[in-house]
């Protein structure tokens, strides 16, 4: 923390957030819950809203509940500071204050408020004319405050504020520093120093003007004046500092020489004279770089850049962090290579073996470092502290780079450190090494598909390639575009000119795939394997179990369900593996697998966990997922325990709490793929009855009705069926059979969701257990009838449905099944039957949550316009579309913006049903073929009454082929009859 002391509390910011109290450092945590406190330190002791520091922290990737995230930073944050609080929580700074928090310690020290402070007195000093020496002392003692990026590593749009205030706040310092070198003229760097900074910051006038003088100082005018002249194009018209400078410099102003001029360039220093004397050796221990190095262009420059700043007031000191086999020593030694001739007093090379169970420890790294740095081995100490001590003697006034190979932990690195601030380190390690204070962290993912392309290429030869490029790409994806598995199979593939591309890809497309990942001597899974043995039981469970779900990642509720451990508890577990990278985070509470990680981790699974340890992981996760989807279905539509259960299926797990409607909605949408995979598992396991993975399926196409989800209910819902009827498991087998019907209506299969629901209709009737299912079935059918125009039995299927749910005292199942009726029931005449049903279904949905107030309303609508009562079902339609769009159930938002713009057209209002219809349009292309097709029919009508006549007929044109296309013959050739006029 740079000069900054004192025993109270104190924290770091000008560099990666750290806290002390007295000597000891805090321990802060995971970074979203570091930029927490960040946001709150920069307040100053106000109180901060919560909105405000969730947008600080995360910004437009909020997590899916933002208070619950704070709260959890909170909370660990509160923990961090217990050694300061002792057993006095009144000490706690950390406080509620109303809807925020504020950090409250009195006598806390930031070195941010010491930095504004040492700024404000280096002006008060300079405005008061005082000696340059003394106002320059002063801001150096402000530098020294600084040990890195501000805020280093911290996420979201506060610290990314906050990092630029304070980055332009060092660099106008640095301006002013520069400056009064330039006035004192004591500094014979001057010039190279002012260039090297201008080049780092381009485009700034007084920067630009300092240059020039020092220059001038240095006695090249006409350099000074080029400089002005390269600046001129970006320069702002009108008068500039380095404008009048030039005119200055022109008139060779004496003005511009420094009061007390350097005499001349000094002698050599003690310690280079002594260097020379001595003959100190320069070592060159970097192994021999790769001539097939491919990519990682942006990767290589800034490591480059990072290395190349070495000279400054610290040693420059930068961490490269992947999982097994990306590339890192690869990257790191290609990079070394590059910028080894700026450190022209050798480069030092050291294994650390990281991995090992037994790595060595750093004294032994030394006394290497110091044989080679010309120590006599006589003299090498035998304490790793006192040698630490005479590395970094060796090397000072030396610039020596470093690199540190697959390195364990900052503690295995940091008695490695250079003194000296000439000398770089450049560190890989397989874990994040977020406790090495002061180092540039940079994480290395796998490769672009291009790169892995043109990386196996170069191994294997162009024209392979090329007469096999499907096979190529199919091959760098089954690799996991992982650097090390992509040259593992290049090499076998040079190594067997009889191997086919196609050949390798279908070995490849195997589960058993890592096997295949091996030329005799490197294998992806020995990498792996490196990496899990060092892994705690604890830690090594959680990294098996986790494979489990084939879901791109699964949120912290849901593995903590799968690992039977509280959140909390798998928080750690599971953000210490992403530390070691094992895992990845996505975003904030969702964790997931690289492929072939995943792969190497269901392998483990296999071996050491049996049968029965596997089915009960998988009977937690079932009963936790089915649980909420249930907390999500009350929440989105108050819906009665007789549709929340069609099979009566039990849970023990209380779930995850749900809020609202639309949290509802994005639960399940979020957890979808998590919930599929659920579901294939509990087929797949016969030590799991089938009911649950049955209702989890069903809940799935009760709030998740977009067409991009429907098509895989249905596979699901058809996976289900053929395992129920296989196991003679009857309940599920016709709730898979009504399912897979409904959704199969909803994306307009109209043929094979009535012989579905057919079979589910019959299933159904066969068993009291089942009259649930028999009751939304019998829906499902009037609704297909419905569609094909076919009212009467429509009616007849809905009011039959109507019935059984007003017997289970299901009354938001019974006010659907009654819109169902009301609609088909006024279609063939009975309007005041109608009427009063599609009022009643509207009362009864009221009481039942938002998205089933908005659909009885949506029903309502659609009756009152067919009994004559225009104005009152576009107010309806009007407000359940509003209330739709809000609650994000898009497929009914279409539906009543349809009837809305419909209504306006039949009233001749066609402006309004042209902008009712183009605002739903692109919801009904996403959820429902059929509603797609009657908003360009209504669109169709209204553009005609408005004399658009070829815009209307390309849009009735485009109604025709989608009707057509789902065989709705009467609609077909309504719209024909329209295009004939």
């Amino acid at each position: 923390m740079g000069d900054m002391g004192g025993t109270g509390l104190r924290f770091g910011l000008l560099g990666p957030l750290r806290a002390w109290y007295g000597e000891r450092e805090l321990e802060l945590g995971r970074p979203q819950q570091r930029a927490v406190l960040a946001v709150l330190l920069d307040a100053a002791g106000r109180t901060v809203a919560v909105p405000v520091l969730v947008e600080g922290v995360w910004g437009g990737a909020a997590p899916a509940d933002p208070r619950k995230a704070v709260q959890l930073a909170v909370s660990r944050l509160r923990s961090a500071f217990r050694p300061y609080t002792g057993d006095d929580p009144d000490r706690m700074p950390l406080v509620r204050i109303g809807d925020g928090y504020a950090f409250k310690a009195a006598g806390a020290r930031l070195d941010t408020a010491e930095w504004d402070a040492l700024l404000a007195e280096a002006g008060r000093l300079r405005e008061a004319d005082a000696p340059p020496q003394e106002v320059r002392e002063v801001l150096r003692r402000a530098h020294r405050l600084w040990v890195g990026e501000p805020l280093a590593g911290l996420p979201g749009p506060h610290a990314e504020a906050v990092r630029a205030r304070l980055t332009e706040q060092r660099i106008s310092a640095d301006e002013t520093e520069r400056e009064l070198d330039a006035d004192l003229g004591d500094r014979t760097d001057l010039t190279a120093a002012i260039a090297a900074f201008a080049l780092e910051h381009p485009g700034r006038p007084r920067l630009t003007a300092v240059l020039m003088r020092a220059l001038y100082q240095a006695g090249r005018k006409a350099e000074a004046l080029a400089v002005y002249e390269d600046a001129r194009a970006w320069l702002p018209p009108g008068r500039s500092a380095p404008a009048d400078l030039q005119l200055r410099i022109l008139r060779e102003d004496a003005s511009l020489l420094p009061a007390h001029a350097a005499t001349g360039p000094t002698g050599p220093t003690d310690a280079t004279a002594t260097a020379t004397a001595t003959g100190r050796q320069s070592p060159d221990q970097l192994p021999s770089g790769l001539t097939d190095f491919t990519g990682r262009t942006e990767e290589v420059e800034t490591l480059a850049d990072q290395l190349s700043a070495a000279g400054g007031r610290a040693v420059v000191v930068s961490a490269l962090d992947g999982m097994g086999g990306v590339g890192k020593t690869t990257l790191a030694v290609h990079t070394a290579r590059l910028v080894r001739a700026r450190f022209p007093d050798g480069q030092l090379f050291a294994d650390l073996r990281g991995e090992d169970r037994t790595p060595p420890d750093p004294g032994t790294v030394l006394a290497g470092f110091l044989r080679a740095l010309g120590v006599d081995p006589a003299d090498v100490p035998p304490d790793t502290g006192e040698r630490s001590a005479l590395y970094r003697s060796a090397l000072a006034g030396r610039r020596v780079l470093v690199v540190l190979d697959n390195a364990a932990t900052p503690g295995h690195v940091e008695p490695l450190l250079p003194g000296s601030a000439g000398c770089a380190v450049l560190v890989t390690s397989r874990h994040r090494l977020t406790g090495l204070a002061g180092a540039h962290q940079m994480r290395l993912d796998t490769f672009p598909a291009e790169h892995a392309l043109e990386l196996l290429t170069r191994i294997v030869g162009a024209e392979r390639v090329a007469a096999e490029p499907a096979a190529a790409e199919e091959v760098v994806q089954a690799c996991g575009l992982l650097p090390l598995a992509v040259r593992i199979v290049a090499s076998r593939l040079a190594a067997d000119p009889a191997l086919t591309l196609a050949a390798l890809a279908e070995g490849l497309r195997d589960e058993h795939r890592l096997a295949e990942l091996s030329d005799g001597e490197r294998t992806v899974e020995a990498t792996f394997a490196l990496s899990y043995h060092r892994l705690d039981p604890e830690l090594a469970r959680a990294f098996r179990l986790l494979a489990m779900p084939d879901a791109p990642d699964i949120p912290l509720s849901c593995a903590a369900a799968l690992l039977d451990r509280t959140e909390a508890e798998t928080d750690d577990l599971l953000e210490t593996l992403v530390d070691l990278n094992l895992l990845h985070s996505p975003r904030f509470g969702r964790y997931g697998y690289h492929d072939l990680v995943r792969a190497y981790a269901r392998g483990r699974l296999a071996v050491e966990d049996g049968p029965a340890g596997r089915t009960a992981a998988l009977d937690r996760l079932l009963d936790f997922c089915l649980a909420t989807a249930r907390n999500a279905d009350r929440a989105a539509r108050k819906a009665d325990q007789a549709e929340l259960s069609l099979l009566g299926a039990s849970v023990t797990a209380p779930g995850r709490t749900v809020a609202d409607g639309s949290e509802a909605v994005r639960w399940m949408r979020d957890q979808a793929d998590v919930h599929a995979a659920v579901i294939a598992l509990a087929c797949a396991d016969p030590a799991l009855p089938l009911d649950r993975a049955a209702e989890l399926a069903d809940r799935m196409g009760a709030i998740l009705p977009e067409r991009t989800r429907t098509g895989v209910i249905v596979e699901l819902a058809g996976h289900l069926a053929r395992q129920a009827a296989s196991r003679g498991e009857p309940g599920p087998l016709a709730l898979a059979r009504y399912l897979r019907g409904s959704m199969l209506w909803h994306i307009n299969r109209y043929a094979e969701s009535e012989e579905e629901i057919r079979l589910a209709v019959a299933l159904a009737e066969q068993d009291e257990r089942t009259e649930r299912v028999l009751a939304k079935a019998l829906i499902t059918l009037g609704s297909n009838a419905r569609t094909h125009g076919r009212y009467a039995e429509a009616a007849e299927h809905a009011g039959r449905a109507a019935d059984l749910f007003h017997r289970l005292d299901a009354q938001r199942a019974e006010g659907s099944a009654l819109g169902e009726f009301a609609f088909s029931a006024a279609q063939t005449g009975r309007l005041d039957e109608a009427r009063a049903a599609a009022e009643r279904s509207a009362h009864l949905m009221s009481r039942s949550g938002p998205v089933s107030a908005a659909t009885g309303r949506y029903y309502l609508a659609r009756v009152l316009r067919l009994c004559g009562d225009p104005e009152e079902a576009l107010a309806h339609a009007a407000a359940a579309r509003e209330e739709f769009t809000t609650l994000q159930v898009t497929v009914f938002a279409a539906a009543a913006g349809d009837l809305a713009a419909r209504i306006h057209a039949e009233a001749g209002r066609w402006l309004l049903a042209v902008d009712a219809a183009e605002a739903v349009l692109p919801l009904a292309r996403r959820t429902s073929a059929a509603l797609e097709a009657a908003l360009l029919r209504t669109l169709g009508t209204a553009l005609t009454g408005l004399g658009r006549p070829r815009q209307a007929r390309a849009c009735l044109a485009d109604s025709l082929e989608v009707y057509e296309r789902l065989g709705l013959r009467e609609e077909s050739a309504q719209v024909r009859a329209l295009l004939e006029r």
